[in-house]
């Protein structure tokens, strides 16, 4: 199992480990999120300079944003798919398909998009406040941060961020993981409940100036 790409850099890490924090498995578990981040905020810096020239379009900021949320969001599942797809793509050149089942494809899949749906509304959201130039940095750490509470803890384990997307840790693989269903249900509605705070965020912002 350990052989396909797929596995390696989608399924998270493998709760065998007990005491140490696996390097290797956990570098390959935050190299796609940081390439999902990095890939995401240069999307939004290249669109905040082309946007400052068109907002004059717009009735109002909460027009902006709910164009904005949904246009950033659409993106970040679109970049969290692609990424599937081509180390999809480099399993099945290297004739390492067969090591996946369809049941697993399916949700190491699913937990993953969930997971990357909750970066990247946490990325459109932040992105709003003076420190957005940390924000990239500000997940990554968030994800890494909270693996390794999650590790040296199991007590906490389940309310962990960085847990959330790894199959290897929820009840889809263990029956210790974290409860898969509640997880996923959280992550749906992330979208909906980050487009209010920012919407709300906005109009105070600019009912104060």
């Amino acid at each position: 199992m350990s052989e396909s790409m797929f596995i390696r850099l989608f399924a998270g890490v493998s709760p065998d480990y007990f005491d140490d924090i696996p390097l290797i498995p956990f570098g390959q578990w935050l190299l796609p999120i940081g390439i999902f981040l990095l890939t995401v905020g240069f999307s939004m810096e290249r669109e905040r300079k082309l946007e400052t020239f068109s907002l004059y379009r717009y009735k109002g900021v909460s027009d902006w944003w709910k164009r904005h949320f949904v246009k950033r969001v659409i993106f970040g599942i679109k970049i969290a798919v692609l990424l599937l797809l081509i180390v999809l793509v480099c399993d099945i050149v290297m004739g390492k398909l067969v090591l996946l089942s369809t049941e697993m494809l399916a949700k190491i899949s699913v937990l993953w998009l969930f997971h990357s749906i909750s970066m990247a509304v946490f990325f459109v959201l932040l992105d709003l406040f003076p420190m957005r130039r940390f924000v990239p940095g500000g997940l990554f750490l968030l994800e890494g941060v909270t693996f390794m509470i999650g590790s040296r803890i199991g007590a906490v384990s389940h309310v962990m961020y960085g847990m959330w997307g790894m199959y290897l840790r929820s009840s889809l693989y263990e029956t210790g993981g974290f409860p898969a269903g509640a997880i996923i249900i959280t992550e749906a509605a992330l979208p909906a409940a980050g487009f209010v705070i920012g919407r709300k965020y906005l109009k105070k912002e600019t009912d104060y100036l």
